[in-house]
């Protein structure tokens, strides 16, 4: 009897041990991943080694895009960062949140949100960069102040650390990972400058004589802003390796809008504007070596992140799981991406997306098709469009003009074949369907379109 007590007594200690011990990060790993959501900002979608550029510094971001799986073909839902961020909390498009601009006085309205719901689902919320909705904890962050978008990265990440530091193992942990970096300023510390020669850099053929020591001046500052963004990775890495939760973390990556020397880019409709890769990298889950070039929105991410949180996707998102292609179910998304441009400054009188759009598009396979609705003229571009266009012509465009191109043939869109008798057709059928896409997701008639000159 006394040697069954002994026993009982041993198992009773033993089992109260267990209770008290801290949680293992292990206690997660089947369910709940840690999710650091990195958005890069203003950066040429391909200036990235994983994305087959030679001369990109990288190479964190290649090692984790290796690791996981990269979706090649993304659009942004709007080629600026505020429209866009708030897309990536809302899980929706700018006319359906009524944050399309960048100088307006519309706020997201929190029910939703993508921390929100991670919070509802266990995690701890942290934010840190560009971010631009007021306060954080009434968005559901429960970390981080949100405030430091110009000095995030650039000059560290010891708040970041402090959270891994009180949380990472006991609580899964979802990072809003957004450093205002490779945006202006460009001004990286000389050990990222001293990566690049110029000697070896390409120039694009369209790039005159005129313009290409500029070109080359302004590209050595954009490859040396994006590996200091990668050394920051780098740096978060280590730290998760440290707390032992690197092996339970989920990376997602994403651009916020599009950056380029040679071409127009941020705040148009062109590629270099609304394209990003996407990828997403976790060791004990995702498969690695995956890439898939079907067409694919960023408005993914949303349930997609939710998913693999095992959080319930609202009605109200507008995006696709992506995971059933990550786990091999298929390798089908969507057979055209739409989109709709906004100026940076909105009509402070009158703040509606229908008053402001000034252009439409949507792309296939193939084909991109845009439409303007606005008279696009540089000299309102400082006060109200704030189209980027460095090293290039400013796309002067009339009210009712068409460009179509044939991403096959000419990726850049340097050659607009809208004019050709020949694809009168493609053009009304795609504009139709791009004003079908808008009217279906809930925009109202078009204030241009509907008013006569």
């Amino acid at each position: 009897m006394n040697g069954f007590l002994q026993q009982a007594t041993s198992l009773c200690i033993l089992l109260a041990a267990i209770a008290s011990a801290p949680l293992a990060p292990a206690i997660f790993a089947s369910e709940q991943p840690n999710i650091v959501f990195i958005i890069s900002d203003d950066h040429d979608n391909e200036h990235l080694g994983f994305m087959g550029n030679k001369i990109a510094h990288t190479p964190n971001l290649d090692r984790l895009a290796r690791a996981g799986t990269v979706f090649t073909r993304a659009h942004l839902p709007m080629s600026r960062c505020h429209p866009t961020l708030a897309s990536f909390l809302s899980g929706r498009w700018p006319h359906q949140t009524g944050v399309y601009h960048n100088f307006g006085t519309m706020k997201l309205e929190p029910t939703n949100s993508l921390p929100r719901l991670l919070k509802d689902a266990g995690y701890a919320t942290y934010v840190e960069g560009k971010y631009w909705e007021g306060d954080p904890r009434a968005m559901g962050f429960t970390h981080g102040k949100g405030e430091s978008a110009n000095t995030f990265v650039r000059k560290g990440q010891a708040d970041l650390f402090t959270f891994i530091d009180e949380v990472g193992g006991r609580e899964p942990m979802f990072i809003w990972w957004a450093p205002k970096i490779p945006h202006l300023p460009h001004n990286p510390p000389q050990e990222y400058r001293a990566l690049f020669d110029n000697k070896e850099i390409p120039v694009p053929a369209w790039i005159g004589k005129d313009r290409r020591e500029s070109f080359l001046q302004k590209e050595h500052l954009s490859l040396a802003m994006e590996a200091w963004l990668d050394d920051g990775i780098g740096k978060l890495e280590k730290k998760l390796r440290e707390k032992g939760v690197y092996e339970n973390t989920m990376f997602v990556f994403v651009i916020d809008n599009g950056w380029c020397n040679g071409l127009v880019s941020k705040g148009s409709a062109f590629e270099k504007g609304v394209r990003t890769p996407v990828f997403f990298s976790w060791p004990a889950k995702i498969k690695g070596g995956q890439r898939f070039h079907c067409l694919t929105s960023t408005l993914d991410i949303y349930p997609t992140i939710l998913d693999y949180a095992g959080a319930k996707t609202p009605a109200s998102a507008a995006g696709n799981n992506l995971r059933p292609i990550i786990d091999g179910k298929t390798t089908k998304n969507r057979q055209r991406l739409f989109g709709a441009i906004y100026p940076a400054f909105v009509t402070t009188t009158d703040e509606r997306p229908e008053r402001d759009i000034y252009a439409l598009y949507v792309r296939d396979e193939r084909w991109k098709y845009i439409f303007f609705v606005q008279d696009i003229v540089a000299s309102r571009n400082r006060t109200y469009f704030r189209i980027q266009s460095i090293e290039t012509d400013y796309p002067t465009r009339r009210k009712g003009a068409e460009d179509l191109y044939d991403l096959q043939a000419d990726p850049a869109e340097r050659t607009n074949l809208a004019a050709k008798p020949e694809v009168a057709q493609r053009l009304a059928e795609m504009r139709k369907a791009v004003l079908t896409w808008w009217k279906e997701t809930g925009g109202k008639p078009i204030d241009a379109l509907e008013k006569k000159d």
